[in-house]
């Protein structure tokens, strides 16, 4: 499928991160001053997810205000729609940019109002998704559930579980997702990015209905097997992945999960950390993994029945990607 066609192609985005998904222009016009690219976009020689993390440094430092947090969904939602994203999820941490006088709830409420302002505006539908940390103490992430809980099909959909996944291992989250699925709070985890496959054990265990990355699968038909016959959804994210070394060279396992039968996904992680676009990614991987125009919208579709977008928006956009494809 040639660029053109895909950027007319309608998307879907699940796993995006807003801290790393700020437009340049919105970074400068915030600073009041210019900024250079590798102050935000992660280098070639970038040598691992710590180096990689650094490039979220000022995206947190300038999101600690409401209006500029509003702003900031608003601006991603528009930088989205401009490459026909239907639907999108964005997820980001409301404790870490929280302040003495903006609270984690204050930043729920601007991210969700950002979100649907740009709805108004631009075809493009979104909803928010609430990230747990891994380097939290358990009393802080229940914060994150309480929270949940209360915008639970009011702009938030779900809850995720995101950080150093090395340092702190998914299997040690037990309580919090126990406590989450007694709340009806539905999850997700970012797990298998980092090579091991027990935080996807882990992630299916605890009831996680789509896991980010799952990199660690890569070889192992058993696991790949139960995650799914458990009907759970893989985010991918190709330039990230290779990005911080999750994979080199020719190992990506898009075909490898494809072919056996895993609903996979396919996403930009951080849309300006990774200097990437959907388009980008669906461009890399008809590359790099022999995937062709049909599997492209399957992809699309995968996305869009494994999201918590509304039936209606559900319908609608199934039905946009079966016109495409007759075309």
């Amino acid at each position: 499928m040639n660029r053109t066609k895909l950027l007319e192609l309608p998307k879907i985005e699940l796993h995006c991160h807003l801290d790393g998904s700020l437009s340049k222009g919105f970074v400068e016009t915030t600073l009041g001053r210019k900024v250079d690219p590798s102050e935000l976009v992660v280098s070639k020689s970038c040598e691992s997810l710590n180096d990689y993390l650094s490039k979220f440094d000022i995206p947190l430092e300038i999101l600690k205000d409401r209006e500029i947090l509003k702003d900031a969904a608003f601006d991603y939602m528009k930088e989205a729609a401009k490459e026909n994203v239907r639907y999108i999820e964005v997820r980001f941490d409301p404790i870490t940019i929280s302040t003495d006088s903006f609270s984690p709830e204050d930043a729920v409420q601007a991210v969700i109002e950002g979100i649907r302002g740009a709805e108004k505006e631009f075809n493009i539908k979104g909803n928010v998704i609430l990230c747990a940390m891994r380097h939290f103490k358990i009393d802080v992430n229940r914060d994150i559930l309480k929270l949940a809980e209360k915008y639970l099909n009011k702009g938030v959909c779900c809850v995720d579980l995101a950080g150093a996944e090395a340092v702190f291992p998914t299997s040690d989250f037990k309580e919090l997702f126990s406590e989450a699925r007694e709340k009806n709070i539905p999850f997700i985890i970012h797990a298998g990015e980092t090579g091991d496959p027990n935080s996807i054990e882990s992630a299916m265990e605890f009831g996680a209905v789509r896991i980010g990355h799952g990199i660690a699968m890569h070889g192992i038909r058993d696991l790949q097997d139960r995650v799914r016959n458990a009907n759970i959804t893989v985010e991918m994210c190709p330039t990230s992945n290779y990005q911080t070394k999750a994979v080199e060279g020719d190992e990506y396992p898009l075909r490898e999960f494809l072919d056996n039968g895993l609903h996979v996904t396919i996403n930009t992680d951080n849309r300006t950390v990774s200097g990437t676009t959907l388009t980008d990614e669906l461009e890399l991987i008809q590359r790099i993994s022999d995937i062709s125009d049909e599997e492209i919208i399957e992809l699309q579709k995968n996305a869009i029945n494994a999201s918590f977008a509304d039936s209606d928006t559900k319908r609608d956009i199934l039905k946009e990607l079966d016109l495409f494809s007759a075309k």
